[in-house]
């Protein structure tokens, strides 16, 4: 089965309607984290950097799509005023 949600967060984020490089403090910490990963990557290798990179990869995404879907149903609830 299609998750609708899944969807229509993926096409938010490809159409920019939902750009997280607007954030307060995004460029920074992604300075930050470039940094850490050339640590990592002269510590460890870049094998075990990707493998870490896709964890993390992975964990954001089922983050982003938790916040979002959480966020959507708040906003059906709140319009419609349905009970939690």
């Amino acid at each position: 089965m299609n998750d609708y949600l899944a969807e229509l967060l993926d096409y938010e984020i490809e159409n920019h309607h939902l750009d997280f490089r607007e954030l307060p403090g995004h460029q920074e910490r992604l300075e930050r984290i470039c940094a850490c990963h050339e640590r990592i990557q002269r510590a460890f290798g870049l094998g075990f950097l990707d493998q870490l990179s896709e964890l993390q990869g992975e964990e954001t995404a089922a983050e982003r799509l938790a916040c979002f879907r959480h966020g959507f149903r708040l906003a059906l609830r709140l319009v419609l005023d349905l009970p939690r």
